[in-house]
């Protein structure tokens, strides 16, 4: 099995999920990361040696979950498959609500990580490996030796107590979280993980209300270990339950309005294969390049019920100079598309000033597709506002929706997954559970504050709260934690 199908599979807790919701990790993520099951119930104290303990194992996985117990259930299938029916059994009651945790590994596995003192009554033929109370269970002795490995390659390191990686441990140890890192990411959302850099590595907490899950935590493009500096009042996870999910159009699959283009795009700018043909056919160079990274946005995915796309994507932003300053490099993207047999077009509407409006056709084929375009929208808020269109024509309205300086918020998202799930939208292999949420709501904010936050590059750390809502369809119960 691989990582991914560990990750996705939510069969894998087919007996729990009949009559008890389960929790997802997203990211969007941002970036949010990928959701899986977990049950939420009341935490229970672990000794105190199981944050260390984790620390020290944590190096040796791409992603850890934790899980509240609960004997009312049949043990979950990964318990069945490491410990056998009737010890699984057994031991499932005996763990009663106490934590336990999943962790998923470079080599594809899934291990079963239970406290010694679970096992030490029962532990005859398994294929397990100790460490520091901790008895982590593979799925045979060739990927327990490679686990053994892997944590002889990570030698522990000692961090401080109040540090981000600490902080995550410890939340790990006493109630439902989730940590992960690139590998686990890359695994889950496939060719979108570019776009979610920021959120690479992460550590969220998590609670279900109902059937909203609400989590919190913090996310970086970095290892969490590597978190040298922190937030004035300390890196704390705290999960509100009470938010309430924004509203968006209706007409829109995805919504997402950012303090920067960068956060989203700044991997792919990054990247000498992409930097070389933007510079030598479309003249977008490293200046024009830093202009767009820092341009506050607005992007929407719609659904269209005519036409030969099942979806069309907008984009708005006010870009710095207006038309005079962006005319070279759109001429040059014209040239390219003409070169590419597009037929060029300008809306009646637009007659009198053709370089506000241009419309793009595909005519190869024998029918007229509108394949895209942009205009200038003139006097928004006494900024020119650049709206584009790709498998649409570009909004002549602005949706552009600035964040407020009184919010900390650098990019807020919204998308209703179950209807992207539905027109095949969902690029990746992401967990069931997402696929048929209702809706999906994240926030991201600095997590250290910036004196000149639109500074490229400076922040590291971020701050990360959202909520995704089960599908009517699901199960649901009542507050838990």
């Amino acid at each position: 099995m691989t990582a991914a199908e560990s990750l996705l599979k939510i069969s894998t807790y087919r007996s729990l999920a009949q009559s008890l919701p389960l929790t997802t990790l997203g990211l969007g993520t941002v970036l949010l990361s990928g959701l899986i099951g977990v049950i939420l119930n009341q935490p229970s104290h672990q000794d105190d040696g199981t944050p260390a303990s984790l620390s020290r194992v944590s190096g040796a996985f791409s992603l850890i979950q934790s899980f509240h117990g609960d004997a009312k259930r049949p043990a979950p299938k990964l318990w069945n498959q490491r410990l056998g029916l009737v010890r699984a059994g057994n031991l499932w009651k005996r763990q009663g609500r106490s934590i336990w945790w999943q962790g998923w590994s470079e080599d594809g596995d899934a291990y079963l990580i239970l406290p010694d003192q679970l096992l030490a009554d029962d532990s005859k033929n398994l294929r397990k490996h100790q460490v520091l109370g901790l008895s982590l269970l593979g799925s045979d002795e060739l990927h327990r030796q490679q686990l053994i490995q892997r944590l002889q390659r990570h030698s522990e390191r000692p961090t401080q107590p109040t540090s981000l990686h600490s902080r995550c441990m410890q939340r790990l140890a006493d109630a439902p979280a989730v940590f992960w890192t690139s590998d686990a990411l890359a695994a889950i959302s496939g060719t979108t993980a570019p776009l979610l850099q920021q959120g690479s590595h992460g550590c969220l907490a998590l609670r279900l209300n109902g059937n909203t899950l609400h989590w919190g935590g913090y996310v970086g493009d970095r290892s969490i270990a590597l978190a040298a500096s922190q937030p004035k009042q300390g890196w704390k996870f705290s999960v509100s339950a009470r938010q309430k999910p924004s509203n968006f159009d209706q007409a829109s699959l995805l919504e997402v309005h950012g303090a920067r283009v960068d956060l989203i795009l700044g991997m792919l700018l990054s990247r000498q294969i992409i930097q070389e043909p933007l510079e030598s056919q479309y003249g977008v160079d490293q200046s024009t390049r830093s202009r767009l990274a820092l341009s506050p946005f607005s992007l929407r995915l719609q659904q269209q019920t005519k036409g030969p796309y099942r979806a069309g994507l907008q984009f708005q932003a006010p870009l710095p100079g207006g038309s005079a300053a962006w005319a070279t490099v759109l001429d040059q993207v014209s040239n390219r598309l003409e070169e590419r047999g597009f037929q060029r077009s300008t809306p009646a509407q637009d007659k009198a000033n053709p370089a506000d409006a241009v419309i793009w056709n595909d005519q190869r084929d024998g029918q007229s597709k509108v394949v895209g375009g942009w205009r200038w929208l003139q006097e928004y808020q006494k900024v020119p506002l650049f709206s584009a269109g790709l498998a649409s024509l570009p909004d002549t309205k602005p949706f552009y929706q600035v964040l407020p300086l009184s919010s900390p918020a650098a990019l807020k998202l919204n998308a209703r997954p179950r209807n992207l799930e539905i027109l095949g939208l969902m690029n990746g292999s992401w967990p069931a559970l997402l696929k048929q949420a209702d809706s999906l709501h994240l926030q991201v904010k600095p997590a250290i504050p910036s004196p000149n936050p639109k500074a490229s590059g400076q922040q590291a750390w971020w701050e990360m709260s959202g909520q995704l809502v089960i599908s009517s369809a699901a199960d649901s119960s009542g507050d838990t934690d």
